[in-house]
C-alpha cells in the first residue's frame, strides 16, 4: 500500500505512517496539525486511517472519519485541508474497480470489527437503517399465555407419569 501526495509516493510499511505539519511527520502537509492522522498497514492490501489528535478533520471519498480506524483500499482519497492525498496499492489486479460502491465502506468496517460503527456518516443514497416496529399486544391477554403454558405442563406431566 502507498500514499501518493506531490508526485511522490511514500510507501505503508509494516509501522505507522504519520500524517501532519510536524517536520518529523513521514508526510508533512503544511497547515495540517502537527500529528494529524496515523495510517495503519493491514497486510498488503489493505490499511486503515484514524485520527491522531482531537479535532483533526480528515474525509476518504468525502465520508468524515470518526475516532474508530477507518479502512483504506486501493483507488480512495483522503483530503486533510486542502490536501487530496491518493491511495494506491501496486499489487491491485489491473482493470478492478478503484473505488468501493456507495455504503460498502461502513459495511466493511462493520466486517472488520464486528461491531456496528456508531459514528457513521450518512452515505448520500442510502438510507438510515429503520428501527424494527413493535408488535403492539393487547393488555390483559398475557394471563391466557400463562395458563396455556401451565396447562401443557401439567398435561406432559400428567402423561409421563
Amino acid at each position: 500500500m502507498e500514499l501518493e501526495f506531490g508526485g511522490r509516493r511514500y510507501p505503508v510499511a509494516g509501522s505507522e505512517l504519520i500524517l501532519g505539519a510536524d517536520a518529523g511527520a513521514s508526510l508533512v502537509l503544511p497547515g495540517a496539525k502537527p500529528r494529524h492522522a496515523v495510517v495503519r498497514a493491514m497486510g498488503e492490501r489493505m490499511a486503515t486511517i484514524r485520527a491522531a489528535e482531537n479535532g483533526a478533520d480528515i474525509t476518504v471519498n468525502g465520508v468524515a472519519v470518526g475516532p474508530d480506524p477507518t479502512p483504506l483500499m486501493h483507488g480512495d482519497t483522503i483530503q486533510i485541508g486542502s490536501h487530496l492525498i491518493n491511495v494506491l496499492n501496486p499489487t491491485h489486479p489491473a482493470g478492478g474497480p478503484n473505488t468501493p460502491p456507495a455504503g460498502a465502506r461502513e459495511r466493511l468496517h462493520d466486517t472488520m470489527f464486528g461491531l456496528p460503527r456508531s459514528t457513521a456518516t450518512p452515505v448520500e443514497g442510502i438510507p438510515a437503517p429503520q428501527t424494527p416496529p413493535t408488535i403492539p399486544r393487547a393488555p390483559g391477554k398475557t394471563w391466557i399465555v400463562v395458563a396455556a403454558v401451565a396447562s401443557a405442563a401439567i398435561i406432559l406431566w400428567l402423561l409421563l407419569r
